[in-house]
């Protein structure tokens, strides 16, 4: 048995599922403090928000959060809620890099200036389904549409103590689709981990890697050797050498050849993926 199968084995048998929902049950009331809608910073920290959807919070605090969001993702991998707030609580400090790609590259400035932010009109959304076969827009309009997702649903930044950095994040999140399209991946466990890892490997944020590294726990003996034999590999040397994702400007990309798109990054596909069809495995965890 390999390593990583004794690891996965003894915390299904050292977790029961009766202790992982209690704990995560717990997890879910101490966090709602700090991540439901009436949340507020607390007047005796004196910390004041930095941008409209900021809650301040202290190292400690942030470090509960993302132990408990944690926890919940590991639980729940249905609820992204919970792996943004993770993002969030841990990425403080992690945005070096994206920061520098994007100076250094015309159109990273011009977003960080602009500051887009994916949003559709529903007469722009169906005029999407209209563009040519093969273009960028029509490919995320249809895997949009075969997955059941919206491009609304990606939830705000609320941990990150700097408004530029807590752009950049929420940039990279709601940008997250676009990987999917670009790479040719669909909303399986591995392949979101493989995006996951991917991005980490672009961005440097530590979700990515804390993602490759317990999310695939979950994963059948199958699916594992896969992530591990095929999807990996690939997802570390095709995010090292392919053109910051941070610094594309994907609002106009849409009516491009999506060939075109991959060629311009230095994007190649997974050439022994093979999808794992929706309703034979768990949905997207992050």
């Amino acid at each position: 048995m390999s390593l990583t199968g004794f690891v996965a084995g003894a915390v299904r048998r050292a977790v029961p599922a009766a202790a992982l929902t209690g704990a995560a049950v717990a997890a879910a009331k101490s966090l709602a403090a700090f991540t439901s809608p009436d949340a507020r910073p607390g007047t005796a920290r004196s910390m004041t928000p930095l941008y409209p959807t900021h809650r301040p919070t202290t190292p400690v605090q942030k470090a509960f959060i993302a132990a408990g969001s944690a926890l919940m993702g590991f639980g729940d991998p249905m609820e992204g809620a919970h792996i943004a707030a993770l993002g969030d609580a841990t990425s403080n400090g992690f945005f070096g890099k994206m920061r520098e790609q994007m100076l250094n590259d015309p159109t990273g400035c011009r977003i960080l200036k602009e500051r887009p932010e994916i949003s559709f009109t529903p007469e722009q959304w169906e005029a999407l389904a209209d563009l040519p076969e093969g273009s960028f827009g029509r490919a995320y309009y249809e895997q949009m549409k075969r997955n059941g997702i919206s491009w609304a649903t990606r939830p705000p930044v609320h941990f990150v103590d700097s408004e530029e950095d807590a752009y950049m994040l929420l940039r990279y999140r709601q940008c997250h689709d676009f990987y999917h399209v670009i790479l040719d991946m669909d909303i399986s466990v591995v392949e979101e981990l493989a995006i996951k890892v991917f991005e980490w490997r672009q961005t440097g944020l530590p979700v990515g890697l804390i993602a490759s590294m317990f999310g695939p726990l979950r994963l059948p003996q199958g699916e594992r050797s896969r992530f591990f034999n095929s999807y990996l590999p690939w997802a570390l040397q095709c995010g090292s050498q392919a053109k910051p994702i941070i610094s594309i400007y994907w609002e106009e990309m849409m009516e491009r050849s999506i060939d075109e798109v991959r060629k311009e990054m230095g994007v190649w596909l997974l050439p022994e993926r093979n999808s794992v069809m929706r309703h034979e495995n768990s949905t997207a965890i992050l």
